[in-house]
Parts: structure tokens; sequence; C-alpha cells
């Protein structure tokens, strides 16, 4: 069966098989390890695509679309998204296909196969007027700190919430939760052919035990110590963990400038969105690799650094009579450190 060359990857035609070659490691000890287990990936993601076309070609689209749609997760090319685009377009999923012709048409746009983006366009012109839409609204107060929307396992971004989405047709259930709320969930069918359906989230309740949200991410405030008792150990601990947050600041400021950096290299080199050359797919890994690492420096930093301002704030004092308390508070604007003392 034939192959193609593409710039970024080897992707295959309509209705015709083809391999994804493997990316390059940034390590030749990681490359004689992981290159089985690719080779094994290409192979099975070939298998499946060539019975996904035979099931397709005998009109058996429920067992088609899960071989193409895992050939598609093993190895990514732009002919096996066009065929999983059109399996679920016979199978009546008209919103995962609507989906999947918009994702081909850009790959098409971006490798100059202006066939391809007609094929797209033509299908997507016939599949929006029969799609079903779901709104899911909130009502006013619903939205705390913390708070998710899910339809199906698929979670919902605020801004698409109060959006008409597509949906396919069939069963769904729409959920709700927040720390120290009850979740809130409720089901619906969507039917075949052109439809507005809507669901409005009410506030959620708080759960039992619970009169107010929990605080997601706030250390537990430690125990008050006697005067005199422990103040001069517990500052030591405050300072500690201050040291430690700022460290680790330092070492996610680093980390990030490196992720920064790798990933315009690897845009330079060869990178498309998520697709790259062999010698910039290296880079890229390298980027992601040191965004991770940045991200959970700057977490952890910020625990220790709130932990050691609780901790200094709360020590015991000998020389006056006060209680100290600080904590850490949520809210849609970000996190804030509130402080507060009594004589």
């Amino acid at each position: 069966m034939r192959r193609e060359a593409g710039r970024v990857s080897a992707t295959r035609r309509v209705f015709s098989g083809s391999h994804g070659f493997a990316l390059a490691s940034t390590a030749l000890a990681w490359l004689f390890a992981a290159a089985p287990a690719r080779a094994a990936n290409n192979g099975a993601a070939e298998e499946l695509f060539r019975q996904g076309q035979a099931l397709m070609q005998a009109g058996k689209y429920e067992q088609a679309c899960p071989k193409l749609a895992e050939s598609q997760r093993l190895d990514p090319g732009t002919g096996t998204l066009l065929n999983l685009a059109a399996c679920h377009e016979k199978e009546g999923k008209l919103a995962s296909a609507w989906a999947e012709y918009n994702d081909a048409a850009a790959l098409a746009q971006r490798d100059g196969r202006d066939d391809r983006v007609q094929y797209c366009k033509d299908h997507l012109a016939a599949i929006e007027p029969k799609l079903a839409r779901l709104t899911i609204n909130v009502a006013a107060g619903a939205e705390v700190p913390g708070f998710e929307v899910k339809l199906d396992d698929a979670v919902v971004g605020g801004p698409s919430l109060g959006v008409a989405l597509p949906v396919d047709p069939g069963p769904h259930q729409i959920s709700a939760s927040a720390p120290g709320k009850r979740p809130w969930q409720a089901s619906l069918t969507i039917r075949v052919g052109p439809s507005q359906e809507a669901v409005t989230i009410q506030q959620l309740a708080d759960a039992d035990g619970a009169s107010e949200p929990v605080n997601a991410g706030a250390p537990p405030p430690p125990p008050r110590a006697e005067a005199g008792s422990s103040g001069s150990t517990q500052r030591v601990v405050a300072y500690g963990l201050g040291g430690l947050g700022i460290v680790a600041a330092g070492v996610g400021t680093a980390f990030g400038l490196t992720a920064i950096s790798k990933n315009n290299e690897s845009n330079d080199k060869g990178c498309f969105g998520n697709e790259c050359t062999a010698p910039a797919a290296s880079l890229r890994k390298d980027a992601r690799s040191a965004g991770t690492i940045s991200t959970v420096a700057f977490a952890l930093g910020g625990v220790a650094l709130a932990g050691g301002v609780a901790l200094f704030l709360t020590a015991p004092s000998s020389k006056h009579d006060y209680r100290a308390s600080a904590r850490v508070v949520l809210g849609p604007g970000g996190g804030a450190v509130a402080i507060g003392s009594v004589w």
C-alpha cells in the first residue's frame, strides 16, 4: 500500500494506508529503548487502519470507527483522520465528524493539500445543517472557586458555557462539582436530526457538614503553641520553608525560560502545531519536559512559602500576648494570603 512522505509527518491518503515515522529522541539510550515500542505502535496503527477500512466498506461503521480512532491515536495522520471523520458521518455521529473534518481541513491547509481542504469543506457544508446542539447554562452565583462542568467525560471550559455546542445523538450526562459542594448531574438523550437542547446548572448545595466551600490547596492552620514553649523552633521551621519556597521559585523560573527557548527553537526547526520534523521533535520534547519541571517547582515553592508564612505568624511570642493568624484564600482572580492579629 502506497505511503506518503510529508514535510512534518507521514500521513495516509484518503482511503489508503501509511506508517507514521518515529520521532527522534533526545538521547541515544532512550532511542534504543523506545524504538521497539514505536515500531509496535506504528504496526498496530497500520493493521487497525486496514481493518477499519474493510469494515467501512462492509457498512459495519460501529465496528470500524473505534479501530480507526485507535489507529489515529497510535500514529496520527491526516488521511486516517479523514477516514475517521467519514466513518463517524456514516455512523450518524455528526458532531464528532464535524470536529474531525475541521481538524483535517486545518492540517490539509498547512500541508498545501487543496484537494483535501475542498473535500472537508464539502462535507462540513452538508453536515452543519443537520447538527444537534446543546447549551449548558450556569445560574448566577453557581460558579464558585474550583467549579467544574463536564459533558460526559470531557471538561467544558468556561468560554464554552452558554454556547450551543454540537453533540452526537444519544444519551449524555452533564455534571458539575466544586470543593465543599455536593456534585450535581443530569442526563438527557439527544435525538437524531437538527435540534436545540439546553440545561441549566443551579447553585450547588453545601456538602454534608460544610457551611462554606473548602479552600482547595490551602494548608491547614498549624496548632497554636503555648507562649514560650516552642516559638523559636516554629520560627526556625518557618524560615526553612520560606527559603525552600524561594529556591523552588528560582528553579521554576530557570526551567520556564528554558522551556520557552526550546519551544521557540523547535518552531524554527520545523514544528507546526503539535506535529514536528524529526530534528524539531527532540527540541519540542525538551521544551515540554522543562515546562513540566517549571510548573512543579512553582507549585511546590508556593505551598512551601505559604506554609512558612503561616508558621511564622502563628509562632507564640514570649514578649507579647497576641494571637496571629494567616490563611490562603482562593478566589476567581487567583490566590492571596490574608493576615490578621489580635493583641
